[in-house]
């Protein structure tokens, strides 16, 4: 009888530990849940901040509280700005896209700029009650996008290599555009903006248990920035070097660590880059419309083979070698190639070709939506090659050398060539020509040896008081924005007919508008890059600057309002630089290091 209440004492002993076991266990927080939780309590503290001290202060015309609260508002919202760019990207245009009109071309519709980057402008100049008007209505649509943001959020399931994906971007951001004055070009908030978005990166990494081996470099970098008071005074490359790229490493190393795997989040870069400047960064098949155009060495051969051929232009007398020249990275060394046979002179400059594959848009009024395209306008433009793809098809297919070639380029049942094929060669031989071997990538590598002093100040120059990074955006040096790499964009400088300032014109050439006549468009010209910029003398779109001297001269007055061309649409900023001779000598020092070698 003892034994058997023993045994009945223990059972129950067991069934209240199992009990107790189960409804005392902690549940273990979900790193991604804890994460979006935290994004919803940051949400609403922006939101209080725009309701109750940006709105009231707009209502009161207060100008130092305006001021005040509009930059605690932005600097809560730069703490999100991982998240809504990954997991919101239309939103985040409304939020603090560019103060400029957005033109659907397709759909003939141009959406108004709004956000934080409207509002800088309309606060950092001079008040009137036109713009108080304006401003209040920016601030109300705020309210209402914020509001956006919050419902959807309530629909999204997030993983943690989604995060990981946001965070690994977000440092990208603020490498190539954070620091450089690009969404804050009155105000120069740059710096503690940039230390709130790594603010919101650590609470983040917090989530994830993140030793203090990642957790200190970044603390590091919040204060270096918080300290470093001026916009000028930033050595943005040893923030980079020093900062920004041992915490990305870092970052890499502790997904790996939880076993999260790389997700692909739709920028153009390998899901797993680690550094906006290692070698291999870019996968160039994201730059096209789909697998058909995916390139292999194969069709760059063949590419090369007919870029340097005669064959393409119906008089066999022209190649596309013949304007674009290896030894000048693909350019020509004058102001416009005479048109075939000697006729007059094209209407443009021609560019560089290296590098071009790493955009979303050709020529200089991009009429070209893809490298392909842009092959097919080449050869049947009569005054470049006056060709004939389907001529040229016919050549190809009765020549055993070409015809071996585009065997082995595409393999397919028929064994031809067609104009397709073509186009598409020439096209993969272009993005090809991306090496990343200047100096500069060199020293980005690791290789500390490659600047000298004045060519490090010229980059920092040229991220920082000069702006040039604000449109030519690193590391491409293109107007293709980091991180995601899917727009070109295209800018209005003023750019005059004749190298004179004193009775300056501008130059006839309407650029995009004559082809989508939207005032915006007026004098509107492609951002091409500056890699191997000291090889592609003269400049512009029509040429009309020798040297770099003269170009950094035309940027540093303001360009066209400098030289007194008056435009509406200028979107270049018309207020001078003011560089010293020096410092235009240390830009341009810089600018030589981006040669390929």
């Amino acid at each position: 009888m003892i034994r058997n209440s023993k045994l009945i004492i223990f059972s129950v002993l067991i069934t209240i530990t199992t009990i107790l076991s189960i409804f005392c266990t902690v549940k273990k927080p979900i790193p991604s849940e804890e994460v979006k939780s935290s994004f919803d309590t940051q949400l609403l503290k922006l939101q209080s901040v725009v309701d109750h001290n940006l709105l009231p202060a707009v209502e009161k015309k207060d100008e130092k509280a305006i001021k005040a609260s509009f930059l605690l508002s932005r600097a809560e919202y730069k703490k999100m700005e991982y998240y809504i760019e990954y997991f919101f990207p239309s939103t985040s245009s409304l939020l603090n896209g560019a103060p400029i009109d957005e033109i659907e071309l397709g759909e003939n519709l141009i959406e108004e700029p709004t956000g934080f980057q409207v509002m800088e402008e309309l606060i950092y100049t001079s008040p009137s009650p036109e713009s108080y008007h304006h401003l209040l209505n920016e601030v109300r649509k705020m309210q209402i996008n914020l509001k956006r943001v919050a419902r959807f959020n309530e629909q999204y399931e997030i993983t943690d290599a989604q995060i990981f994906d946001a965070i690994r971007l977000e440092i990208f951001r603020i490498t190539s555009l954070g620091i450089t004055g690009f969404d804050t070009p009155s105000a120069l908030q740059s710096l503690p903006e940039a230390a709130a978005a790594l603010t919101g990166i650590q609470e983040v990494l917090k989530n994830y248990n993140a030793t203090a081996e990642l957790l200190t470099p970044v603390k590091t970098a919040i204060i270096h920035l918080n300290k470093t008071t001026d916009f000028n005074s930033l050595d943005r490359m040893a923030f980079i070097t020093d900062h920004l790229q041992p915490i990305s490493n870092g970052i890499a190393q502790l997904r790996k660590k939880l076993n999260v795997s790389t997700t692909s989040s739709g920028s153009a870069l390998h899901d797993n880059a680690t550094s906006l400047f290692q070698k291999d960064a870019f996968n160039i098949n994201k730059f096209v419309g789909n697998y058909t155009e995916y390139i292999s060495k194969e069709k760059i051969a063949l590419g090369k083979l007919l870029f340097n051929s005669t064959i393409l232009s119906n008089g066999g007398n022209r190649s596309c070698a013949s304007c674009h020249h290896e030894g000048k990275a693909f350019t020509d060394g004058l102001t416009a190639a005479p048109g075939l046979n000697g006729n007059k002179f094209l209407l443009r400059n021609t560019p560089t070709l290296t590098y071009a594959g790493l955009q979303r848009g050709f020529f200089y009024d991009l009429k070209a939506g893809s490298l392909e395209d842009q092959a097919l306008d080449v050869v049947h433009h009569k005054d470049e090659m006056d060709g004939s793809l389907t001529e040229a098809t016919k050549r190809i297919n009765n020549n055993k050398t070409y015809l071996k070639a585009f065997n082995i380029a595409f393999n397919d049942s028929t064994r031809t060539a067609n104009p397709w094929k073509i186009q598409h060669a020439l096209a993969s031989y272009i993005r090809s020509l991306t090496p990343f071997s200047s100096r500069f990538d060199k020293y980005m590598q690791g290789d500390k040896k490659q600047l000298n002093p004045e060519e490090k100040a010229g980059f920092n120059l040229f991220m920082g008081k000069a702006k040039c990074g604000s449109c030519h955006f690193a590391p491409l040096f293109n107007g293709t924005q980091a991180p995601l790499f899917l727009k070109s964009e295209a800018e209005v400088l003023g750019v005059p007919a004749h190298a004179d300032t004193a009775n300056a014109q501008i130059d006839k050439d309407l650029g995009r508008f004559t082809l989508s006549p939207y005032p915006q468009y007026k004098y509107a010209f492609k951002t091409t890059t500056l890699r191997n910029v000291a090889k592609t003398a003269p400049y512009m779109h029509n040429g009309i600057y020798k040297t770099l001297e003269e170009v950094l001269d035309f940027y540093n007055r303001g360009g066209g309002a400098g030289i007194g061309i008056a435009l509406d649409n200028q979107t270049l900023s018309p207020s001078p630089l003011n560089l010293s001779k020096k410092e235009i000598h240390e830009i341009i020092s810089f600018l030589k290091t981006l040669d390929d070698q």
